[in-house]
């Protein structure tokens, strides 16, 4: 039997409680304990606090969920929510998930269920039950994918998907993508296919599809990062003592060409920090109280816009 734990927080959050229940698949003729075919019940005992009430006038627990796994998979291939029931004379609280699963009867493979007790405070996943099985005698393969599709940045990255189907259904990949290499080209039985998508060159999105065992997994790319080019007019500017203002038009090779704006001193003010593509900002001047002439820069991306402003005259007596 295995065991799992319920994590709950306290009102201080900082007291932790570790619950432990037991859970087990059964079915009418079979030992509990091994491996069955084709169950129907969930056997297991309630969590000790199934009936307890928080300080807060709720209960401790709300409800239980059952998952039914593939085995080795992380995510649930089907799932119950079985309410609260009340456990049985000998204590156990027994469910019948077959009539609650949408995907019954079950494709022939490998199964495994986990319990969730869920309340106000937390819930936690029950360790893996007994191993089950859905023969497949007289019946054809069938396949399904855990996903139907995959988005990925522009820099690439690993990813899988999982083939679900019988035990000895054989699957192969029919139809692949240049831009997607693939760790392996088929299987037999439910399993991962698990692939690397390639960094994306180009300046637009891309996508396909790969088809797996008939199913198809659509495989969505983003544009690669522009390889842009600047310029900037006029290059140079140059004002008297008394405040002023100027305009810089930018040019990019693209839309998607960004570009920043900083100024060298404060007295040199640009209206805005960046853009993008094709623009035109403009720029103030503040008044130079000072005899001597001055100069700062606006850093256009890559480029540089040079600022001169005269000093104050010296008033002669």
């Amino acid at each position: 039997m295995n065991a799992f734990q319920i994590r709950r927080r306290s009102a201080s959050l900082g007291l932790i409680v570790l619950v432990g229940v037991a859970f087990m698949l059964a079915s009418a003729v079979t030992a509990r304990a091994q491996a069955v075919s084709d169950p129907r019940v969930a056997e297991f005992d309630p969590s000790p606090d199934h009936w307890q009430v928080l300080e807060s006038g709720q209960a401790a627990v709300v409800r239980y969920e059952l998952g039914v796994y593939v085995i080795g998979t992380s995510a649930p291939f089907a799932t119950a929510e079985m309410g609260k029931p009340s456990p049985e004379a000998d204590g156990k609280i027994r469910y019948d998930f077959s009539a609650h699963l949408a995907a019954w009867q079950l494709p022939g493979g490998e199964y495994e269920a986990r319990v969730s007790a869920v309340g106000p405070e937390g819930a936690a996943l029950s360790e893996p039950s007994n191993p089950f099985s859905f023969t497949t005698d007289d019946s054809p393969c069938t396949f399904s994918l855990n996903a139907s599709k995959v988005s990925a940045p522009a820099s690439g990255g690993s990813y899988g998907v999982d083939v679900v189907t019988g035990i000895g259904c054989e699957w192969a990949v029919t139809n692949a993508l240049a831009w997607v290499d693939l760790w392996t080209g088929g299987g037999s039985g439910s399993g991962t296919l698990a692939f690397e998508v390639e960094p994306n060159p180009s300046t637009t999105g891309r996508s396909g599809a790969i088809e797996i065992a008939g199913q198809l997994l659509t495989v969505s790319q983003a544009a690669g990062v522009e390889d842009c080019s600047y310029g900037v007019t006029p290059p140079v500017f140059s004002f008297s003592a008394a405040s002023g203002s100027g305009k810089v038009s930018v040019t990019t090779s693209g839309a998607g060409c960004a570009w920043a704006v900083a100024s060298s001193q404060s007295w040199l003010v640009p209206a805005l920090t960046g853009g993008s593509g094709v623009a035109t900002f403009s720029f103030a001047v503040k008044q130079n109280h000072g005899i001597t002439n001055r100069q700062a820069t606006l850093t256009v991306g890559p480029w540089a816009v040079t600022v001169f402003q005269s000093g104050k005259s010296r008033r002669t007596k």
